[in-house]
């Protein structure tokens, strides 16, 4: 029993440490806990329902276990990355966005992240209970943020529909097409994320990590811009 509850704190730990990260964003008006930890929590029941749809999609179209390069391209960019990048931004979408806490631009990326993490963290809950406690310190690194990153650029896209020039000379139709570019960026980059991971060759580690520190760079600039936006 210690050693489950001891796994379980192992694999929260990551999540825990990139939501205090992310969070320090806003320091001017931080987020109120309670909704940081409902949407954490929301972000974890959504591996649920992604899981199911990527075994059922695995079931018609095998591609999990598939060492082939342009099925791993294909799965990738088309069904893991815009599967869980779709559901992540529905948990935001239906339980935040309309909330009065919701309250400036920052905010779309501060819940986008917290939703991310943590789908990110039940994910590493199950990886540790597969791989052992050794695989988390890589995932800490790459795969935890990389949720992060990838659905804070979402994050960054609602920001703007809500509080920029978007809100008022965008149509519905014209922001579903706004919001859908953000899904698809954050889709790319988790897809090539994925691919890269998939390679496992003396490199893979240099080249995560060059693209971490380049997502990481999008969104920070991305974060600097939200910040500029005057609240009417």
């Amino acid at each position: 029993m210690l050693i489950i509850i001891w796994y379980i704190l192992i694999a929260l730990i990551p999540g825990f440490f990139w939501v205090w990260f992310f969070r320090r964003k806003d320091k001017r008006n931080p987020e109120p806990l309670k909704l940081i930890i409902k949407v954490f929590l929301w972000g974890m029941l959504i591996t649920i329902p992604a899981i199911g749809i990527e075994l059922a999609l695995d079931y018609f179209f095998p591609y999990s276990n598939s060492d082939n390069i342009l099925v791993i391209i294909f799965s990738s960019l088309l069904i893991v990355a815009p599967v869980e990048e779709l559901l992540k931004y529905f948990v935001v979408k239906e339980k935040i966005y309309n909330h009065k806490a919701f309250d400036e631009p920052i905010d779309g990326v501060i819940y986008a992240v917290v939703a991310a993490l943590g789908f990110a963290s039940m994910e590493n809950i199950l990886v540790i209970f597969s791989n052992g406690h050794n695989a988390i310190v890589l995932r800490f690194a790459t795969a935890t943020l990389m949720h992060a990153i990838a659905s804070g650029i979402v994050g960054y896209y609602l920001g703007l529909l809500k509080f920029g020039r978007e809100q008022q000379k965008y149509s519905a139709k014209k922001k579903k097409y706004f919001i859908a570019q953000g899904l698809i960026i954050a889709s790319l980059l988790h897809g090539l994320y994925n691919i890269i991971a998939a390679t496992k060759t003396s490199l893979t580690f240099f080249f995560i990590a060059l693209m971490i520190i380049i997502m990481y760079f999008m969104l920070s600039r991305g974060i600097k811009e939200l910040k500029t936006i005057k609240i009417n």
